[in-house]
This record gives structure tokens, sequence and C-alpha cells, in this order.
């Protein structure tokens, strides 16, 4: 009996372990910003797509290193219940965003976090750095950097499946 006692306990323990070291998928934050066409776009708007949130702006190198892929992606993905929402920080001007997008066509939403808070409740420290989303509005992954975009497209495809 006292085998069984231990055995559960030690079961309950590595189950409580697992649950908290390994936690469920949480919402991304409440956010709610204008597009650059002014129309809002908030975390409501990210159920129903898979949504890779990419946390950018027009005079970091990284970021503008990795666009094109970015561009290549959404077209890639484009009819499918996937998007790319880029919400621009605000180290630069908001017309040197508006310049970026429109002399490149980007294909996706873009927004401009004209206080930054979108980003501190993201906890975005540096740029680029993405969040993939899943169809519910859950975080599944975070990305500090450019992406390995082939592994981004495993990811994608995986959640578009589901």
């Amino acid at each position: 009996m006292k085998k069984i006692l231990t055995a559960a306990a030690a079961l309950v323990i590595v189950g409580l372990l697992a649950f908290l070291l390994f936690p469920q998928n949480k919402p991304v934050p409440a956010f709610s910003l204008p597009n650059l066409n002014g129309k809002t776009v908030s975390n409501a708007d990210l159920h129903g797509k898979v949504t890779l949130i990419n946390f950018w702006y027009p005079s970091c190198p990284g970021c503008v290193s990795e666009m094109p892929k970015l561009m290549q992606t959404a077209r890639d993905y484009q009819g499918k219940d996937f998007q790319i929402i880029a919400i621009s920080l605000p180290y630069d001007p908001l017309e040197s965003v508006q310049n970026y997008v429109a002399q490149r066509a980007l294909p996706f939403t873009v927004m401009y976090d004209k206080h930054g808070n979108t980003g501190k409740a993201f906890g975005v420290k540096v740029a680029p750095t993405s969040f993939f989303v899943n169809k519910k509005g859950e975080l599944l992954k975070t990305f500090v950097g450019e992406p390995d975009f082939n592994a981004l497209y495993k990811e994608i495809d995986s959640e578009l499946a589901k």
C-alpha cells in the first residue's frame, strides 16, 4: 500500500511539474491600433487566422533584411487563413514608415505603435521580433531576430492543417 501511495504522489508531482514547466498557450496581449489606412486592428482580428505579428521599424537593419522574406511569405500564403501584421515601433517617424510601406508595396497590414505601448505589452526588447499565433489567438512561438523561414513555413503549414 505504501508503494502505491508513493507512486501516486510521484505521478501527481511529475504531472504538476509538467503543467508548470510546459504551460498551455497564452493569448496574445490585448492591442488595438489603427493601420496606415486608419482602420483599427485589434487582437480580435487574430481569431480564425494563423498570424505572424512582426515588430519592426524602417531604419532597423535586421528588419529591412527580413522584409523581402516576410513579403514572400505573405504572397505564398495569400488566399489561405494566414496573415502577417507588421507593427512599426516608434523609433522612426510615421512618415518614414508610410514611405517605406508605399515604396515597397508591403502585402500585409502595417500599423504604427506611436507610443510604444503595444511593443511593451508584448515584451519586445529588440527588433525585429515576431510572434507566431494560432487561429485561437494564442501565442505559440516568439522569434527574436529573423526567423528561420523554412522552419516557419513548416509551423504555418502545421497550424493551417488543424
